[in-house]
């Protein structure tokens, strides 16, 4: 049982401080057991020991809630991990995304300028024919 203990009663009690407090104001109290029978004295051993056994479930709850904290604090440090790589990840791609539309904003003022060149040569290859024509009349 990770992270759970069982109370006096048997009863499995999950390692948390409301749980914690829950059982131990819900055991009956053991100082009435320890009063003896015969000439009303308190039993000093028995509460001791008592004491002690109680100490002992204190300690193995808290140990129990301390591995729960510790695996806690292991999943919220690799889930913040996670997180940064994605947030990263993210970053990258929204500064590759920039890049590539500058980019395609660029090719396509090439292509506009490429345009002109293709009307401007052709506009050349028109005026190099008429004055072929002219020469050719002229040298006749």
């Amino acid at each position: 049982m990770y992270g759970q203990s069982a109370n006096e009663h048997g009863e499995t009690v999950k390692g948390s401080t409301t749980s914690l407090g829950s059982a131990i104001n819900s055991r009956p109290s053991s100082r009435s057991s320890s009063v003896g029978p015969e000439n009303g004295d308190i039993d000093y051993k028995k509460l001791y020991e008592e004491q002690l056994e109680e100490n002992f479930r204190v300690h193995e709850r808290l140990r129990g809630t301390e591995n729960e904290l510790r695996q806690t604090r292991e999943a919220i440090d690799i889930n913040t991990k996670k997180c940064n790589t994605r947030l990263a990840m993210a970053e990258a791609d929204k500064r590759e995304k920039r890049a590539l539309e500058r980019k395609l904003s660029e090719m396509e003022e090439e292509l506009k300028l490429l345009e002109q060149l293709k009307q401007e040569n052709q506009r050349l290859k028109d005026e190099n024919g008429a004055l072929i024509r002219v020469i050719s009349k002229l040298s006749k």
